[in-house]
């Protein structure tokens, strides 16, 4: 592990790797969602060994935490999709959350539009990342997602831009339906715009 460790450091400072978190209640469809902007990206066969290792699907798969990495457009992404259900004590932001969170480039907030109350325990989230702290810091990003646009909306769209903007956490939000492969494609090109300001690639 300290070989790839190693490597991912590399990848890193080499303006090649881009890490995010995606989180946010059970049931909302994060792990679809991670899913379905997989099924978007390539991996390239062509980087050396270690990298050969990050290619697979899963490379971490627990009860609370799963792994997937990808390439796009020249940028090499790591996910980490953090479980909704959270029993104090027990989720990965309890055990591992330095680990998780000191490397994180982009946070992404995904509620259900019609789940209002996975709308509200956003506030939660932002809580228990420390986003108050996190959000002064000019080299990370987030985003919100309001998920399952192909069911009955139960979240205005006033609530939601009352959390958007320049003054706001959230600079982004975007709706999808991982269901139905909507909003995946503005997602995956969010995520690929705000990771290059972030390493100060120019397209």
């Amino acid at each position: 592990m300290g070989r790839i460790a190693d490597f991912l450091l590399q990848l890193k400072s080499s303006k090649h790797l881009v890490r995010m978190t995606v989180v946010g209640d059970g049931a909302v469809g994060k792990t679809t969602l991670v899913q379905a902007l997989l099924r978007k990206t390539t991996f390239n066969a062509h980087n050396f060994s270690y990298f050969n290792l990050l290619e697979k699907k899963k490379i971490t798969r627990t009860s609370f935490m799963e792994v997937e990495s990808w390439t796009y457009k020249d940028l090499i992404f790591q996910c980490y999709d953090l479980t909704g259900q959270r029993t104090p004590g027990t989720h990965p932001l309890d055990l591992i959350k330095n680990q998780v969170l000191n490397l994180i480039d982009i946070y992404i907030f995904v509620f259900s539009l019609d789940r209002y109350e996975s709308f509200e325990n956003i506030n939660n989230w932002i809580r228990l990342i420390n986003l108050n702290d996190k959000s002064k810091n000019e080299n990370i990003e987030l985003i919100l997602v309001g998920n399952k646009l192909d069911l009955e909306r139960n979240v205005s769209n006033e609530l939601i831009q009352s959390l958007i903007g320049e003054d706001k956490y959230f600079h982004s939000y975007i709706e999808t339906s991982s269901l139905y492969d909507i909003g995946i494609e503005n997602l995956l090109d969010e995520i690929t715009k705000l990771s290059k300001k972030l390493l100060n690639l120019n397209d």
